[in-house]
């Protein structure tokens, strides 16, 4: 497949859409913000691990101007039946009436908190082409197209790790969703041709090129939709922070992800929970497959790549229990096909996507054999998209 490009969204068509919403004026500038696949390394960004995302060519566009009032409006493309949404810019609280509308103001409110001045009132048009709940981002697309809107329109000077940091707070704080940094890092700091190396704890990248030319990227959604609220991904998160409590002393200063394989007995004596030691063990254990994975990809053994996918989706099913029946027989009938590199679920579970490495030629033999035993297992059609990586968030060219 191309690297990139394929999918991004016509910003003349949307500047037309733009004044027929909110009426002919002054230009309207341009922000993009991709989505993001995570390649492996799942449920440890929130305990400061290593993980291994990269963000792809199909995101959010949000096109901007102020409007010289005080209020603050936005309608969605992708939910035209709402309309504009309106709320003061005195008045960026969360409340449930905003639905989809918080994740905007809620960056506003974060920077407001943060001490930045506010904007004049601002007319926002949002566009994406992520599918909705499916685990690729859509949400952090949204906080950094807005997030890059306002750092440039107001001139705030924020970095892309400082904005990603602000994201996140809209959506631990803010929309209530107790996600790690992956996500909004991701989207921030997205290079084209490459995956990256994240270290959630220091909130820095390292880039690893991928061989778009030796494996083609595609993501299986399931269809069965999600909802991280209504998940148990919050659960989760404390069950991991009760075992760092509990493992104090043995961890001496350290983190469950800095925990060596070798102590895993140690660790299981300690917890009365076998179910919290599930946890913990995939945590540890994860966190090795990235590492591996990393360097994997930087001497060009996919095979070796691939395997260390299939290990990450095992251990997601059977010791953090998050894949859920839809998301094993779509991966597991991903397996069966010839010209799979590698499978794994992708995200934070519950249903959502796949991510598949297929040897470029054979992408839709991969798709057809795929989608047919899913169907066969589930009574339920996927959906296949190709995708390439992208750069993170950045105003756009008109």
């Amino acid at each position: 497949m191309v690297d990139g490009g394929g999918h991004r969204l016509d910003v003349a068509r949307l500047a037309e859409r733009f004044d027929d919403v909110f009426g002919a004026g002054t230009t309207c500038r341009a922000f993009h913000s991709p989505g993001r696949v995570n390649l492996i390394g799942d449920h440890i960004d929130y305990s400061g691990g290593w993980v291994l995302p990269m963000a792809i060519d199909r995101g959010t566009t949000v096109l901007v101007r102020p409007n010289g009032e005080s209020v603050m409006r936005g309608m969605s493309l992708d939910r035209p039946a709402e309309g504009v949404v309106e709320t003061s810019i005195d008045n960026t609280r969360y409340r449930p009436e905003l639905g989809w509308f918080a994740y905007v103001t809620g960056v506003f409110q974060m920077l407001a908190e943060a001490g930045h001045r506010p904007l004049s009132g601002l007319d926002l048009l949002i566009a994406g082409n992520i599918p909705d709940g499916a685990g690729l981002s859509s949400s952090a697309s949204l906080e950094l197209a807005v997030a890059v809107a306002a750092n440039e329109i107001g001139a705030l000077g924020l970095t892309g790790a400082e904005l990603a940091l602000l994201a996140q707070r809209a959506e631990n704080d803010y929309i209530g969703v107790a996600c790690g940094i992956m996500d909004q890092l991701a989207v921030a700091l997205g290079r084209r041709g490459h995956a990256m190396l994240m270290d959630c704890q220091q909130v820095s990248v390292e880039y690893v090129a991928f061989p778009h030319e030796r494996a083609s990227v595609i993501i299986a959604n399931s269809n069965k939709r999600r909802s991280l609220n209504e998940s148990a991904y919050n659960d989760r998160r404390r069950a991991v922070e009760l075992a760092g409590s509990q493992l104090r002393p043995l961890l001496a200063g350290r983190r469950l992800i800095d925990l060596d394989h070798a102590e895993l007995d140690e660790v299981h004596e300690i917890l009365a929970d076998d179910e919290v030691f599930a946890r913990v063990r995939h945590t540890v254990t994860e966190q090795r497959r990235v590492i591996t994975a990393a360097a994997a990809l930087q001497e060009d053994d996919l095979m070796l790549f691939g395997a260390l996918m299939r290990a990450s989706h095992e251990s997601l099913r059977d010791d953090f229990e998050v894949t859920g029946p839809e998301l094993d027989s779509l991966v597991g009938a991903a397996w069966r096909q010839p010209g799979t590199i590698g499978a794994r679920m992708t995200g934070a579970g519950f249903g959502g996507c796949a991510v598949i490495l297929a040897t470029p030629g054979q992408e839709q033999d991969v798709i057809d054999g795929t989608a047919a035993g899913y169907r066969a297992d589930t009574g339920i059609d996927a959906d296949f998209f190709l995708v390439g990586s992208d750069d993170g968030a950045r105003e756009v060219a008109r």
